[in-house]
């Protein structure tokens, strides 16, 4: 809600990292993925509503497993959350068109000649 600057959230086996006031917000996603079939105990899937008050300015990032399960590096290994976590803290105050750039040439440097392993999505919204 962009007047009350309330956001809620649901997000099925992926975080969302929101940066209010300058601290980073870690939220985990469900259990539940969309697809899949349930188990013959269960007749639906978990999720559950996680509401924030945010203030102008905040940051809300959404991104698909793509971004951090690529492989690359001196090492070629995954990209991991610490390391998207830590790219976050080190740009969260520049501006949004520096963040994207930052992103993407940060994702082409790490996979360089590797092949990419999944679909990459990444949102970043400053209120």
């Amino acid at each position: 809600d962009m007047k009350t600057y309330k956001f809620t959230v649901s997000s099925a086996m992926r975080p969302v990292i929101i940066y209010s006031g300058g601290e980073q917000i870690y939220v985990k996603g469900s259990r539940s993925s969309i697809g899949g079939q349930l188990d013959e105990d269960r007749t639906e899937k978990d999720f559950i509503d996680q509401e924030f008050k945010l203030n102008k300015g905040d940051i809300v990032y959404m991104f698909s497993d793509g971004y951090p399960d690529q492989f690359g590096g001196p090492l070629g290994r995954k990209f991991k959350m610490v390391r998207l976590k830590n790219l976050l803290r080190d740009i969260h105050d520049k501006p949004m068109d520096e963040q994207y750039n930052y992103i993407k040439s940060n994702f082409f440097l790490w996979k360089e000649d590797l092949e990419q392993v999944d679909d990459v999505l990444f949102i970043g919204i400053r209120l």
